[in-house]
Protein backbone atom coordinates (compact mmCIF):
# COMPACT_ATOMS: atom_id res chain seq x y z
CA UNK A 1 0.00 0.00 0.00
CA UNK A 2 2.89 2.36 0.78
CA UNK A 3 4.32 1.79 -2.69
CA UNK A 4 0.93 2.48 -4.29
CA UNK A 5 0.59 5.67 -2.26
CA UNK A 6 4.04 6.90 -3.34
CA UNK A 7 3.26 6.25 -6.99
CA UNK A 8 -0.13 7.98 -6.89
CA UNK A 9 1.15 11.55 -7.38
CA UNK A 10 3.21 10.45 -10.38
CA UNK A 11 0.19 8.70 -11.91
CA UNK A 12 -1.86 11.86 -11.49
CA UNK A 13 0.93 13.95 -13.03
CA UNK A 14 1.16 11.57 -15.97
CA UNK A 15 -2.60 11.76 -16.53
CA UNK A 16 -2.47 15.55 -16.50
CA UNK A 17 0.41 15.53 -18.99
CA UNK A 18 -1.50 13.22 -21.34
CA UNK A 19 -4.60 15.39 -21.10
CA UNK A 20 -2.56 18.50 -21.87
CA UNK A 21 -0.87 16.78 -24.77
CA UNK A 22 -4.22 15.74 -26.20
CA UNK A 23 -5.62 19.24 -25.78
CA UNK A 24 -2.54 20.73 -27.42
CA UNK A 25 -2.74 18.32 -30.35
CA UNK A 26 -6.43 19.06 -30.83
CA UNK A 27 -5.81 22.80 -30.70
CA UNK A 28 -2.89 22.66 -33.14
CA UNK A 29 -4.74 20.49 -35.64
CA UNK A 30 -7.73 22.82 -35.49
CA UNK A 31 -5.62 25.91 -36.06
CA UNK A 32 -3.68 24.30 -38.89
CA UNK A 33 -6.93 23.51 -40.65
CA UNK A 34 -8.40 26.95 -39.99
CA UNK A 35 -5.30 28.90 -41.02
CA UNK A 36 -4.23 26.45 -43.75
CA UNK A 37 -0.84 25.96 -42.12
CA UNK A 38 1.00 23.20 -44.01
CA UNK A 39 3.51 22.29 -41.31
CA UNK A 40 4.31 23.19 -37.74
CA UNK A 41 6.45 22.13 -34.80
CA UNK A 42 6.19 23.18 -31.18
CA UNK A 43 7.97 22.90 -27.87
CA UNK A 44 6.71 23.70 -24.38
CA UNK A 45 9.30 24.01 -21.61
CA UNK A 46 8.85 24.67 -17.90
CA UNK A 47 11.80 25.08 -15.54
CA UNK A 48 14.08 23.39 -18.05
CA UNK A 49 11.81 20.37 -18.48
CA UNK A 50 10.31 19.62 -21.89
CA UNK A 51 6.56 19.24 -21.43
CA UNK A 52 5.80 18.94 -25.12
CA UNK A 53 7.85 18.56 -28.30
CA UNK A 54 5.85 17.69 -31.39
CA UNK A 55 5.71 18.02 -35.18
CA UNK A 56 2.63 18.25 -37.37
CA UNK A 57 1.68 18.39 -41.02
CA UNK A 58 3.79 18.77 -44.14
CA UNK A 59 7.21 20.27 -44.66
CA UNK A 60 6.42 20.16 -48.38
CA UNK A 61 2.93 19.99 -49.78
CA UNK A 62 4.23 19.24 -53.27
CA UNK A 63 6.45 16.35 -52.21
CA UNK A 64 4.18 15.12 -49.38
CA UNK A 65 7.06 15.27 -46.89
CA UNK A 66 6.04 15.30 -43.22
CA UNK A 67 7.42 17.68 -40.62
CA UNK A 68 9.67 15.98 -38.07
CA UNK A 69 11.37 17.31 -34.96
CA UNK A 70 14.49 17.79 -37.10
CA UNK A 71 12.78 19.70 -39.92
CA UNK A 72 14.54 23.01 -40.47
CA UNK A 73 12.45 26.18 -40.75
CA UNK A 74 13.55 29.67 -41.85
CA UNK A 75 13.93 31.46 -38.51
CA UNK A 76 14.08 34.87 -40.20
CA UNK A 77 14.33 37.61 -37.54
CA UNK A 78 14.77 35.05 -34.78
CA UNK A 79 18.38 35.27 -35.96
CA UNK A 80 18.70 38.60 -34.15
CA UNK A 81 18.74 36.83 -30.77
CA UNK A 82 21.82 34.89 -31.84
CA UNK A 83 23.50 38.08 -33.01
CA UNK A 84 22.69 39.69 -29.66
CA UNK A 85 24.16 36.72 -27.78
CA UNK A 86 27.31 36.93 -29.91
CA UNK A 87 27.63 40.63 -29.06
CA UNK A 88 27.12 39.90 -25.35
CA UNK A 89 29.94 37.36 -25.47
CA UNK A 90 32.27 40.09 -26.75
CA UNK A 91 30.98 42.44 -24.05
CA UNK A 92 31.64 39.82 -21.36
CA UNK A 93 35.18 39.41 -22.65
CA UNK A 94 35.76 43.16 -22.40
CA UNK A 95 36.33 43.51 -26.14
CA UNK A 96 33.50 46.03 -26.56
CA UNK A 97 30.96 47.82 -24.39
CA UNK A 98 27.25 48.22 -24.99
CA UNK A 99 27.40 52.00 -24.83
CA UNK A 100 30.33 52.26 -27.21
CA UNK A 101 29.56 54.24 -30.39
CA UNK A 102 29.48 52.00 -33.46
CA UNK A 103 31.66 54.54 -35.32
CA UNK A 104 34.42 53.98 -32.79
CA UNK A 105 34.76 50.43 -34.11
CA UNK A 106 33.58 50.89 -37.68
CA UNK A 107 35.47 54.06 -38.51
CA UNK A 108 34.23 54.09 -42.10
CA UNK A 109 30.69 54.93 -40.98
CA UNK A 110 29.27 58.46 -41.42
CA UNK A 111 30.25 61.00 -38.77
CA UNK A 112 26.58 61.83 -38.20
CA UNK A 113 26.11 58.33 -36.75
CA UNK A 114 28.71 58.90 -34.04
CA UNK A 115 26.17 58.99 -31.19
CA UNK A 116 24.62 55.63 -32.17
CA UNK A 117 25.75 52.92 -29.75
CA UNK A 118 25.79 49.15 -29.81
CA UNK A 119 22.96 49.19 -27.27
CA UNK A 120 20.87 51.38 -29.59
CA UNK A 121 21.36 48.90 -32.43
CA UNK A 122 20.43 45.90 -30.28
CA UNK A 123 17.30 47.56 -28.88
CA UNK A 124 15.95 49.02 -32.16
CA UNK A 125 16.33 52.57 -30.82
CA UNK A 126 19.16 53.71 -33.11
CA UNK A 127 17.13 56.07 -35.28
CA UNK A 128 19.10 54.78 -38.28
CA UNK A 129 17.49 54.73 -41.73
CA UNK A 130 16.60 51.16 -42.68
CA UNK A 131 18.37 49.25 -45.45
CA UNK A 132 15.13 47.28 -45.84
CA UNK A 133 12.59 49.36 -47.74
CA UNK A 134 9.80 46.76 -47.86
CA UNK A 135 9.52 44.32 -44.96
CA UNK A 136 6.94 42.18 -46.75
CA UNK A 137 9.00 41.60 -49.89
CA UNK A 138 12.37 41.90 -48.11
CA UNK A 139 13.45 44.60 -50.57
CA UNK A 140 16.76 46.23 -49.69
CA UNK A 141 18.24 49.56 -50.72
CA UNK A 142 21.01 47.55 -52.38
CA UNK A 143 22.28 43.98 -52.42
CA UNK A 144 25.77 45.29 -51.77
CA UNK A 145 26.53 46.23 -48.16
CA UNK A 146 28.76 49.21 -48.76
CA UNK A 147 26.42 50.65 -51.38
CA UNK A 148 23.43 50.15 -49.08
CA UNK A 149 25.13 51.90 -46.16
CA UNK A 150 26.23 54.76 -48.40
CA UNK A 151 22.67 55.18 -49.65
CA UNK A 152 21.02 55.13 -46.23
CA UNK A 153 23.67 57.56 -44.93
CA UNK A 154 22.12 60.15 -47.25
CA UNK A 155 18.81 59.83 -45.38
CA UNK A 156 18.06 61.74 -42.15
CA UNK A 157 18.96 60.19 -38.83
CA UNK A 158 16.20 60.23 -36.22
CA UNK A 159 16.96 60.85 -32.53
CA UNK A 160 18.35 57.74 -30.91
CA UNK A 161 16.97 56.29 -27.70
CA UNK A 162 13.63 58.06 -28.13
CA UNK A 163 11.39 55.33 -29.58
CA UNK A 164 11.42 51.66 -30.54
CA UNK A 165 11.41 51.30 -34.33
CA UNK A 166 12.24 47.89 -35.79
CA UNK A 167 15.40 48.29 -37.81
CA UNK A 168 17.65 46.03 -39.90
CA UNK A 169 20.54 48.46 -40.43
CA UNK A 170 21.60 48.20 -36.80
CA UNK A 171 21.93 44.44 -37.06
CA UNK A 172 23.98 44.70 -40.25
CA UNK A 173 26.33 46.94 -38.27
CA UNK A 174 26.42 44.49 -35.35
CA UNK A 175 27.48 41.73 -37.72
CA UNK A 176 30.27 43.97 -39.00
CA UNK A 177 31.34 44.70 -35.41
CA UNK A 178 31.46 40.98 -34.57
CA UNK A 179 33.65 40.41 -37.61
CA UNK A 180 35.95 43.36 -36.87
CA UNK A 181 36.49 42.51 -33.21
CA UNK A 182 36.71 38.71 -33.54
CA UNK A 183 38.60 38.54 -36.82
CA UNK A 184 36.12 35.87 -37.95
CA UNK A 185 33.31 35.83 -40.48
CA UNK A 186 29.98 36.45 -38.72
CA UNK A 187 28.59 33.00 -39.62
CA UNK A 188 31.77 31.26 -38.45
CA UNK A 189 31.73 33.12 -35.13
CA UNK A 190 28.09 32.20 -34.46
CA UNK A 191 28.66 28.61 -35.52
CA UNK A 192 31.71 28.07 -33.32
CA UNK A 193 30.71 30.20 -30.34
CA UNK A 194 26.95 29.61 -30.16
CA UNK A 195 25.48 26.90 -32.39
CA UNK A 196 28.08 24.20 -31.73
CA UNK A 197 28.25 24.72 -27.93
CA UNK A 198 24.44 24.74 -27.79
CA UNK A 199 24.24 21.45 -29.68
CA UNK A 200 22.19 22.95 -32.53
CA UNK A 201 22.98 20.18 -34.99
CA UNK A 202 20.78 21.19 -37.94
CA UNK A 203 21.06 24.99 -37.72
CA UNK A 204 22.43 26.56 -40.92
CA UNK A 205 22.69 30.03 -42.44
CA UNK A 206 21.15 30.66 -45.83
CA UNK A 207 18.15 32.03 -47.73
CA UNK A 208 15.92 30.35 -50.31
CA UNK A 209 18.89 30.01 -52.66
CA UNK A 210 20.82 27.85 -50.17
CA UNK A 211 20.64 24.06 -50.08
CA UNK A 212 19.76 23.16 -46.48
CA UNK A 213 19.13 19.47 -45.71
CA UNK A 214 15.72 18.83 -44.18
CA UNK A 215 14.49 22.34 -44.93
CA UNK A 216 10.73 22.95 -45.02
CA UNK A 217 9.27 24.70 -48.03
CA UNK A 218 7.83 28.12 -47.25
CA UNK A 219 4.27 29.20 -48.04
CA UNK A 220 2.36 32.44 -47.58
CA UNK A 221 -1.13 33.74 -46.86
CA UNK A 222 -0.34 36.85 -48.88
CA UNK A 223 -1.41 37.42 -52.47
CA UNK A 224 1.03 38.11 -55.30
CA UNK A 225 1.26 40.68 -58.09
CA UNK A 226 -0.14 39.77 -61.50
CA UNK A 227 3.36 39.27 -62.90
CA UNK A 228 4.23 36.89 -60.03
CA UNK A 229 7.35 38.87 -59.12
CA UNK A 230 6.48 39.89 -55.56
CA UNK A 231 3.87 39.89 -52.83
CA UNK A 232 0.97 42.25 -53.46
CA UNK A 233 0.71 45.49 -51.49
CA UNK A 234 -2.32 47.80 -51.44
CA UNK A 235 -2.39 51.14 -49.60
CA UNK A 236 0.87 50.21 -47.95
CA UNK A 237 -0.40 46.92 -46.58
CA UNK A 238 -0.10 43.33 -47.83
CA UNK A 239 -3.19 41.77 -49.39
CA UNK A 240 -4.18 38.69 -47.37
CA UNK A 241 -5.72 35.65 -49.02
CA UNK A 242 -8.74 34.24 -47.21
CA UNK A 243 -9.42 31.09 -49.22
CA UNK A 244 -5.99 29.65 -50.06
CA UNK A 245 -2.26 29.90 -49.57
CA UNK A 246 0.58 30.21 -52.05
CA UNK A 247 4.11 28.95 -52.28
CA UNK A 248 6.52 31.68 -51.19
CA UNK A 249 8.76 32.08 -54.21
CA UNK A 250 11.13 34.89 -53.23
CA UNK A 251 12.47 34.53 -49.70
CA UNK A 252 15.95 35.97 -49.92
CA UNK A 253 18.19 38.54 -48.27
CA UNK A 254 21.72 39.68 -49.12
CA UNK A 255 24.52 38.13 -47.08
CA UNK A 256 25.19 41.32 -45.14
CA UNK A 257 21.77 40.89 -43.50
CA UNK A 258 22.65 37.42 -42.19
CA UNK A 259 22.84 38.87 -38.63
CA UNK A 260 19.27 40.12 -39.03
CA UNK A 261 17.54 37.11 -40.51
CA UNK A 262 19.30 34.26 -42.32
CA UNK A 263 19.47 31.46 -39.75
CA UNK A 264 17.46 28.26 -40.20
CA UNK A 265 16.82 25.63 -37.56
CA UNK A 266 14.58 22.94 -36.14
CA UNK A 267 12.49 22.76 -33.01
CA UNK A 268 15.14 20.48 -31.50
CA UNK A 269 17.74 23.14 -32.27
CA UNK A 270 15.75 25.78 -30.41
CA UNK A 271 15.11 23.49 -27.45
CA UNK A 272 18.86 22.94 -27.24
CA UNK A 273 19.38 26.70 -27.51
CA UNK A 274 16.99 27.36 -24.63
CA UNK A 275 18.77 24.79 -22.47
CA UNK A 276 22.18 26.30 -23.21
CA UNK A 277 20.92 29.80 -22.40
CA UNK A 278 19.27 28.67 -19.17
CA UNK A 279 22.42 26.83 -18.06
CA UNK A 280 24.64 29.83 -18.71
CA UNK A 281 26.71 28.00 -21.33
CA UNK A 282 26.60 30.87 -23.83
CA UNK A 283 26.11 34.10 -21.90
CA UNK A 284 26.14 34.84 -18.20
CA UNK A 285 22.78 34.96 -16.38
CA UNK A 286 23.34 38.69 -15.81
CA UNK A 287 23.85 39.20 -19.55
CA UNK A 288 20.70 37.24 -20.37
CA UNK A 289 18.76 39.33 -17.85
CA UNK A 290 20.07 42.50 -19.48
CA UNK A 291 19.05 41.21 -22.91
CA UNK A 292 15.55 40.49 -21.61
CA UNK A 293 14.92 43.79 -19.81
CA UNK A 294 13.14 46.51 -21.84
CA UNK A 295 15.30 49.41 -22.96
CA UNK A 296 14.50 52.60 -21.05
CA UNK A 297 13.58 55.29 -23.55
CA UNK A 298 14.56 58.93 -23.14
CA UNK A 299 11.19 59.70 -21.50
CA UNK A 300 11.70 56.95 -18.91
CA UNK A 301 9.15 54.58 -20.42
CA UNK A 302 9.93 51.01 -21.40
CA UNK A 303 10.71 50.40 -25.05
CA UNK A 304 9.25 47.48 -26.96
CA UNK A 305 12.60 45.70 -27.00
CA UNK A 306 15.39 44.76 -24.70
CA UNK A 307 18.64 43.73 -26.38
CA UNK A 308 16.89 41.87 -29.24
CA UNK A 309 14.18 40.30 -27.06
CA UNK A 310 10.71 41.86 -27.36
CA UNK A 311 8.82 42.78 -24.20
CA UNK A 312 5.16 42.26 -25.01
CA UNK A 313 2.42 41.81 -22.37
CA UNK A 314 0.17 38.85 -23.12
CA UNK A 315 -2.93 41.02 -23.22
CA UNK A 316 -1.48 42.73 -26.29
CA UNK A 317 -2.21 39.55 -28.24
CA UNK A 318 -5.93 40.21 -28.07
CA UNK A 319 -8.69 37.62 -27.75
CA UNK A 320 -7.39 34.09 -27.75
CA UNK A 321 -8.88 31.05 -29.44
CA UNK A 322 -8.18 29.10 -26.27
CA UNK A 323 -10.37 31.55 -24.33
CA UNK A 324 -13.26 31.75 -26.80
CA UNK A 325 -15.70 31.39 -23.92
CA UNK A 326 -15.20 35.08 -23.23
CA UNK A 327 -11.90 35.22 -21.41
CA UNK A 328 -8.83 37.25 -22.27
CA UNK A 329 -5.14 37.09 -21.57
CA UNK A 330 -3.97 38.71 -18.37
CA UNK A 331 -1.28 41.40 -18.39
CA UNK A 332 1.55 38.91 -17.89
CA UNK A 333 4.96 40.01 -19.12
CA UNK A 334 6.50 37.99 -21.93
CA UNK A 335 10.03 37.89 -23.27
CA UNK A 336 9.67 36.99 -26.91
CA UNK A 337 11.16 36.96 -30.35
CA UNK A 338 9.95 35.79 -33.74
CA UNK A 339 10.51 35.97 -37.44
CA UNK A 340 8.93 36.08 -40.85
CA UNK A 341 5.36 36.16 -39.48
CA UNK A 342 5.85 32.40 -39.21
CA UNK A 343 7.85 31.66 -36.03
CA UNK A 344 7.62 32.75 -32.42
CA UNK A 345 9.22 32.06 -29.06
CA UNK A 346 7.42 33.29 -25.95
CA UNK A 347 8.69 33.07 -22.40
CA UNK A 348 6.43 33.95 -19.48
CA UNK A 349 8.91 34.44 -16.62
CA UNK A 350 6.26 34.62 -13.91
CA UNK A 351 5.08 31.13 -14.85
CA UNK A 352 8.53 29.71 -15.72
CA UNK A 353 7.05 28.73 -19.07
CA UNK A 354 8.45 28.88 -22.62
CA UNK A 355 6.50 28.08 -25.79
CA UNK A 356 8.14 27.87 -29.21
CA UNK A 357 6.16 27.64 -32.45
CA UNK A 358 7.79 27.14 -35.86
CA UNK A 359 5.61 27.11 -38.99
CA UNK A 360 6.24 27.20 -42.73
CA UNK A 361 3.45 29.69 -43.42
CA UNK A 362 4.00 33.43 -43.57
CA UNK A 363 0.95 34.95 -41.89
CA UNK A 364 0.32 32.05 -39.49
CA UNK A 365 0.15 34.46 -36.51
CA UNK A 366 2.58 32.30 -34.51
CA UNK A 367 2.51 34.67 -31.54
CA UNK A 368 -1.20 33.95 -31.06
CA UNK A 369 -0.61 30.22 -31.40
CA UNK A 370 2.13 30.37 -28.77
CA UNK A 371 -0.06 32.36 -26.40
CA UNK A 372 -2.97 29.96 -26.81
CA UNK A 373 -0.77 26.91 -26.25
CA UNK A 374 0.63 28.54 -23.11
CA UNK A 375 -2.90 28.74 -21.65
CA UNK A 376 -3.32 24.99 -22.10
CA UNK A 377 -0.41 24.45 -19.72
CA UNK A 378 -1.13 27.45 -17.48
CA UNK A 379 -4.87 28.26 -17.35
CA UNK A 380 -4.21 31.14 -14.93
CA UNK A 381 -2.88 33.14 -17.89
CA UNK A 382 -6.53 33.81 -18.70
CA UNK A 383 -7.93 36.55 -16.50
CA UNK A 384 -10.25 35.09 -13.90
CA UNK A 385 -12.68 38.01 -14.03
CA UNK A 386 -13.69 37.29 -17.63
CA UNK A 387 -13.30 33.55 -17.87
Amino acid sequence: MAVAFCLAPFIVMAAVAVAQADATDDYVHGQMEKKKIPGLSIAVIRDGQILKEAAYGKASIELNVPVTLDTSFPLASMTKIFTAAAVMQLVQEGSISLDEPVTQILTQLPIQWSAVTIRHCLSHTSGLPDVLTDDVNATTVSGDRDTALADVAKQPLKPMGVESVYNQTGYALLGMIIEKISGMAYEDFVQSRLLNPAGMKTARFGDAWAIIPGQADLYTTLDITSDHTKLLMRDGRPVVLTDKIRRYGSKYLPDYLAPAGLLNGSIRDLVSWEAALAQGKLVKPTSLAEMSAPYKLADGKDGTFGLAFASVPMNMFGTSTATRSGGAFGPYATVSYGGGAATWRMAIPEKHLIVIVLTNLQGASPQGLAADIATLYEPSLVTASTR
